[in-house]
């Protein structure tokens, strides 16, 4: 027997070791993780990136742009035509628009308060290139060229010495009232120039025996008379220079805040002359601004239109009444001539003869290098009309020359740069 265990153990011996290495071994039991300490959540994070810088002052041209509603340059040849024809002398349109920007700008906000197309801000560029025209018996007045019946259903006043559509306040929140009744009835912005020069009951005549215009971009299809259609024209064409200025070769003027027309409250009724002074603007500045007055005998009862650095002025209440002021013939000789004739008159006198405004203008453009400009005020002259005419601002004269108001005085000499 042991014989047979000694002869079988070399056998067993490797099964036993087999056996032992495949046997599965009992599985540790797995740990734990450690704990893992709380982490406090951040609530309501903004994502919005902060501005390193503030931003910069709104573009008036950018959003005049934004505002219109018509087609643009393409729609017409025509419109092309009248945009080159405007800027055929670059220099010149855009000393011309930088005049008239402050009624431009003061146009827009009245459309933009009535809903209306951006573009009619622009009208008063193809009625009257924004001049104030007195008109005659029967005839259309005003930088909107509005006729007597037109005026007496808007219920402007029409008198010999106070005419409401020369109101430029009045008259413009009057238009623009009436162009958005005139969208609301015909819904296409070009049939309201349309009707605004042909007359609102002709087009509706017109529209219900042919038909109302076609969807497409251009001129309105519609039976209309040639002067009608060039006067929408030449409207598309203005705002088709604005659209894309550099297309023309000009530059558009950038608006100056000392520029923006106020409507300013008057507290006690005053003498037009009276204004004047208050303002620190010379009587044909003021009458210019408020050209309803046919007289410069008017007076003020209710309110004035001025630019923000006459009202400032205004509002800081009555000047010293000795002060000097321009003389009363010059004043009415200015505020008669039209603004045609009065840039005329400025520029030359009987005889061809240079007056005194441009010789002063040549003094300052021949200054000495390194000296500032100066400039020597005429009468009938303000602190407003020297800044526009030598395209600075009236805060600028005004640090320039350490005046604590915009009131100058005939003979006063002003700097024209900052001292060097």
């Amino acid at each position: 027997m042991k014989r047979l265990a000694r002869r079988l153990l070399p056998t067993l011996l490797p099964m036993v070791l087999t056996a032992c290495a495949t046997t599965p071994r009992p599985v540790a039991p797995a740990m734990a993780p450690p704990p893992v300490a709380p982490v406090d959540t951040v609530q309501d994070v903004n994502m919005s990136p902060k501005l390193a810088r503030p931003a910069p002052p709104a573009d008036f041209w950018g959003e005049m742009r934004d505002s219109f509603a018509m087609p643009g340059c393409e729609a017409d040849p025509q419109v092309m035509a009248w945009a080159r024809t405007y800027t055929k002398m670059p220099n010149r349109f855009e000393q011309q628009v930088n005049e008239v920007l402050p009624l431009i700008v003061y146009a827009h906000k009245a459309a933009m308060k009535h809903s209306v197309a951006g573009e009619f801000a622009l009208l008063p560029w193809v009625e009257s290139q924004y001049r104030h025209v007195p008109g005659a018996k029967n005839r259309p007045a005003g930088m909107w060229q509005i006729m007597p019946q037109t005026a007496h259903t808007l219920g402007l006043r029409v008198e010999k010495n106070y005419d409401e559509r020369l109101d430029i306040t009045k008259s413009t929140e009057s238009v623009m009232s009436m162009m958005r009744r005139y969208y609301d009835d015909l819904g296409d912005w070009r049939l309201v120039d349309v009707a605004y020069n042909a007359g609102e009951f002709g087009l509706k005549k017109t529209i219900d025996k042919h038909g109302g215009p076609s969807d497409d971009d251009g001129l309105p299809d519609v039976p209309m008379k040639a002067n009608t259609k060039e006067h929408l024209v030449k409207l598309m064409a203005m705002a088709c220079i604005v659209r894309d200025p550099a297309r023309f070769n000009v530059q558009l003027p950038k608006q100056d805040r000392d520029d923006a027309l106020q409507v300013v409250k008057v507290d006690n009724p005053q003498s037009l002359a009276q204004a004047a002074k208050q303002s620190g603007l010379s009587m044909n500045d003021l009458r210019d601004f408020n050209p309803a007055y046919r007289t410069s005998k008017g007076t003020v009862a209710n309110t004035l239109l001025l630019p923000k650095s006459a009202a400032d002025q205004y509002k800081l209440g009555p000047v010293d009444p000795v002060a000097d002021a321009p003389a009363a013939d010059d004043a009415d000789d200015a505020a008669d001539a039209t603004p045609a004739k009065a840039t005329a008159k400025s520029k030359t006198t009987k005889g061809g003869k240079a007056s005194k405004t441009t010789k002063n203008v040549a003094k300052a453009s021949k200054k000495p290098e390194g000296k500032a400009a100066v400039y020597k005020v005429n009468n009938g002259e303000s602190l407003w009309t020297i800044a526009r005419r030598h395209q600075v601002s009236v805060e600028q004269l005004m640090k320039w020359n350490d005046l604590d108001t915009a009131a100058v005085k005939p003979g006063q000499v002003l700097k024209l740069t900052a001292s060097r």
